[in-house]
């Protein structure tokens, strides 16, 4: 399975995204909390013009950012939210938050995307009973996803289940048996969605491409 291994906190720092937001790190020892400035020799002094196509660029690099994506991942998300009916970028979003691996992410079984991804890849995961190993795999109206009952019992999994007891989860997912898994209820709105990009910006830096 192909995915990104990079220093995240580098990224994070080029895009001004604080890595706590997207990470349960510690916000004391955020790297872009601690030097708000893009990584390299001349990142605190530098004053870079942005073009429009850079804005457009970085939209799309902190959806990717966000969600753990590839390039290619990103671009048949869109192509797919292209052809569907609606609001292209409302669309792409709602699309990316069906994904198996978000939907363990916001339901606070995970502390990142990269954790989420790790839980479902190693079959810790069950989707209406059903195991799914499969990060991308698209979560339907009224489907559950709980860990299997032989992973219960591992240390980091309990873990994640005293974090769901006190978590505010998003108005589209319902927690079921007092924070054992989650039920994925509707379809996610936009102000839902806890992801602070530009949709129209990514829109339109596909649209000029594909």
């Amino acid at each position: 399975m192909a995915r990104n291994t990079g220093p995240r906190g580098r990224v994070c720092r080029r895009l001004g995204i604080a890595l706590s937001n997207i990470t349960a790190k510690d916000p004391d020892k955020d790297p872009v909390l601690r030097r708000p400035y893009p990584p390299g020799q001349h990142g605190a002094t530098a004053r870079p013009s942005v073009s429009d196509y850079g804005q457009r660029l970085r939209e799309k690099q902190k959806l990717k950012l966000f969600y753990g994506l590839l390039e290619k991942q990103c671009r048949k998300a869109f192509l797919e939210a292209r052809r569907s009916p609606g609001n292209t970028g409302t669309v792409l979003l709602q699309l990316l938050e069906r994904r198996l691996d978000v939907v363990v992410l916001r339901a606070g079984l995970a502390t990142s995307i990269r954790q989420a991804r790790q839980f479902v890849r190693h079959g810790y995961l069950q989707v209406d009973g059903e195991r799914v190993n499969i990060p991308s795999y698209r979560v339907r109206n009224g489907s559950e996803v709980r860990f299997a009952s032989t992973h219960k019992e591992l240390l980091i999994v309990k873990e994640c289940f005293e974090r769901m007891k006190d978590r505010q989860v998003p108005g589209y997912l319902q927690v079921v048996e007092g924070g054992q898994g989650v039920r994925y209820v509707r379809e996610a709105e936009r102000e839902e969605i806890p992801v602070n990009v530009n949709a129209p910006f990514i829109v339109e830096f596909y649209a000029q491409r594909v």
